[in-house]
């Protein structure tokens, strides 16, 4: 009879556990997978047209490249380095391209003045 409320026990607590893991990173988007072409729209972050249509501008980025980012209804696109890619929303201000797995976070959403990049292809 214990063996049985042991065993609801850990059942509990392991799906307690896994409540509390984060779900603003799709898995796909995830260092550990390093696949691009597979980011999937987080369903916890999406940005409204107003908020989109404010994240629009030319960023100067650290290394001295430019980014410049468009918006078309509640999507972002950027490009860099002449190639465009939207960006798909995984966090309050961390996005992920959806071809090459770049990360882009802003310092705020919208409004944003600043702009890292991160594994950005050339």
């Amino acid at each position: 009879m214990r063996i049985q409320q042991i065993l609801a026990f850990i059942g509990a607590a392991t799906l307690s556990v896994s409540a509390l893991a984060d779900p603003s990173i799709a898995p796909s988007a995830s260092a550990a997978s390093g696949t691009p072409g597979q980011v999937q729209p987080s369903t916890r972050y999406r940005l409204t047209k107003d908020e989109a249509k404010h994240m629009r501008g030319t960023f100067g980025l650290a290394d001295g490249r430019m980014m410049t980012v468009t918006s078309r209804l509640t999507k972002l696109y950027m490009e860099l380095d002449g190639k465009s890619e939207e960006l798909v929303p995984v966090g309050l201000t961390k996005f992920v391209t959806r071809e090459t797995g770049t990360r882009v976070t802003f310092n705020q959403v919208p409004y944003a003045d600043e702009v890292v990049v991160d594994q950005a292809a050339r």
